[in-house]
């Protein structure tokens, strides 16, 4: 049997990380989330996932100090990040920390072939 690949979910809207957490469900893929950053990191320390898809802008630390922290980790390092935000004018974008950024809304048939490319 085939391993499930693990995504990890990171936004602080419930809503947000609940509906893609169903919907990459569906398509076969464990999901774990989290509403914050730091949460994020807490549970990266037990489980690895093989992707992240994070918000751009949420409290206490946003999602390119999220993606910087994940690859100065060797560990985490390989782990393909996407990165969402529906900000209008973002700064800091310019960081090599992740592997694509996309507008919110994203819709899902424009994000799974993304993330059927970054996990190969």
């Amino acid at each position: 049997m085939n391993k499930r690949l693990l995504i990890l979910v990171v936004d602080d809207e419930p809503d947000i990380t609940e509906t893609y957490a169903m919907f990459l469900e569906l398509y076969g893929y464990e999901v774990l989330t989290a509403n914050d950053p730091v949460e994020a990191l807490e549970v990266m320390t037990a489980r690895l996932p093989d992707l992240i898809i994070s918000d751009c802008m949420m409290p206490h630390m946003d999602g390119v100090e999220f993606s910087v922290r994940v690859k100065a980790n060797p560990d985490s390092r390989p782990i393909p990040i996407i990165l969402m935000s529906g900000a209008h004018e973002l700064h800091n974008l310019g960081s090599p920390t992740y592997e694509l950024f996309l507008r919110k809304p994203v819709l899902f048939d424009r994000l799974m072939p993304e993330i059927r490319r970054l996990l190969g």
